[in-house]
């Protein structure tokens, strides 16, 4: 016997098998947005945690995340320094195109927080902004589709911050965290279910390093031993330091203040567990560029630890890299970067392939979250390589922090030009920049050299 069906039922099952054969995806992904935290450490060097094979430093809870989800061993800051390596995250541009003329991100262009926003979510900074100037028109977290914030600096006098007094304690920057963390934990409650974004942009470990005699407990019987390190050039760093002051309190207090960090973080994570938000929540955790100090002159900095003596306290590892916080070479700019998701992530994930850049972040998380993401970006969509499968980028990435000094990574290549000087490394062999190869290898040093000459020809001028 035939059934004869209506021709209103017979429309609504058209449509149906349309949609279901033409946007699968959309329909089998999880109906509800996840939560994202992202949290970004200050001038903490790719080998200053456990899991990055820190001889000393203690950091369970981070290494947990870590080994939770996917760790990127190729990961990079889109500059060697704090502001800019900021505004590259929140704008998918690098920031030699604007950011280092103006010293701030621009309005009229799509920001993260801005797509996250029109996608439905809730939006909060708290920890380090600079993203904007102290003049009384300079922008806030606000005009970026912030809806609440905190920050560490007050941009105009307009943003909620620290008191004067509170600055005036003794240990005011070791107990920024714990007050970064408690807002976060008040601000998810207050979401009432709705999908939020955390920008949680911590202190530790910029300078000045002043650990509480609680977190320096830790590490009381720390006995340092520079030959612990592996890395050669991290080694000299250290015999530089012990010339000017006691490496010994030094490593304690560098270390108590990564500990102390880690402490807060664990914190974060059990009360994500406790509220029933792990599943669903991502967790990015990454650092804005290498440690510190500023390795540009080495002169200065000596004169520096007799000015500041707590100065000496940044001993952070840049792990098999060269150099430093502002330094285009791998120690400068390659952090860890760790995500962690539950519903989507394998646990104990490790990419040893994808090279992934701070530009990417905005582009990767609009893509995860269904939203439009915005034109005209350097950042590419990388949550492929979030969820398991490594991705092979096109085209190099590329940085500009300063005049003079341009570079370029393009699978195991690296390459630099410092002036007039062009400079080729093979990272796959050489992840400390020791030997340059331009003159074994002249046609892959030719087609380098001519990138990076378009590329500064395509930039602003300073």
């Amino acid at each position: 016997m035939s059934i004869r069906v209506p021709p209103v039922l017979s429309i609504f099952l058209f449509i149906t098998t349309w949609v279901l054969c033409y946007f699968p995806q959309t329909l089998q992904s999880n109906p509800k947005s996840p939560n994202i935290i992202f949290i970004l450490a200050d001038d903490l060097g790719y080998g200053d945690l456990g899991v990055t094979g820190h001889p000393y430093v203690q950091t369970p809870h981070i290494d947990r995340l870590a080994n939770e989800g996917i760790r990127f061993e190729n990961a990079y800051m889109s500059s060697a320094w704090c502001a800019p390596s900021r505004a590259a995250l929140m704008g998918g541009l690098y920031p030699a195109r604007y950011f280092n003329l103006t010293r701030e991100l621009p309005v009229d262009r799509p920001s993260l927080t801005q797509v996250l926003s029109h996608a439905g979510y809730v939006t909060a900074h708290y920890g380090k902004w600079h993203l904007g100037g102290r003049e009384s028109t300079a922008t806030t977290p606000a005009d970026y589709g912030i809806d609440e914030s905190f920050i560490t600096n007050g941009n105009n006098g307009l943003d909620p911050t620290w008191t004067a007094d509170e600055r005036k304690n003794f240990h005011f920057r070791e107990k920024t965290t714990e007050r970064y963390v408690d807002l976060a934990l008040d601000f998810i409650d207050r979401t009432q279910g709705r999908p939020f974004f955390i920008n949680l942009w911590v202190y530790p470990t910029h300078s000045y390093i002043n650990p509480t005699p609680k977190q320096l407990a830790v590490y009381k019987n720390l006995k340092v031993d520079i030959n612990d390190f592996d890395n050669p050039l991290q080694r000299d760093f250290l015999e530089f330091v012990a010339m000017h002051g006691d490496i010994q309190a030094a490593m304690r207090a560098y270390c108590a203040d990564v500990t102390a960090l880690d402490t807060d973080l664990g914190r974060l994570m059990q009360a994500l567990r406790e509220r029933g938000l792990e599943e669903n929540t991502i967790v990015i955790f990454s650092s804005d560029n290498g440690p510190g100090p500023l390795c540009n002159n080495w002169d200065r900095i000596a004169e520096r630890y007799q000015e500041l003596p707590l100065l000496l306290n940044n001993v952070g590892a840049s792990g098999p890299f060269r150099d430093r916080k502002i330094s285009l070479h791998d120690g400068g700019i390659h952090v860890p970067f760790f995500v962690r998701w539950p519903a989507r992530i394998a646990a104990g994930s490790v990419d040893m392939e994808t090279v992934l850049a701070g530009v990417d972040l905005l582009p990767t998380l609009a893509t995860i979250v269904q939203a439009e993401t915005p034109e005209d970006l350097d950042g590419i969509d990388l949550s492929a390589a979030w969820l398991g499968q490594p991705q092979r980028r096109a085209d190099p990435i590329y940085w500009n922090d300063r005049p003079g000094w341009s570079a370029l990574r393009d699978q195991q290549w690296k390459a630099h030009l410092e002036g007039k000087v062009f400079r080729l490394y093979d990272l796959l062999n050489d992840p400390s920049e020791s030997k340059d190869l331009s003159r074994y290898y002249p046609e892959i040093a030719r087609r380098y050299f001519n990138k990076l000459k378009k590329w500064e020809a395509s930039l602003p001028e300073n």
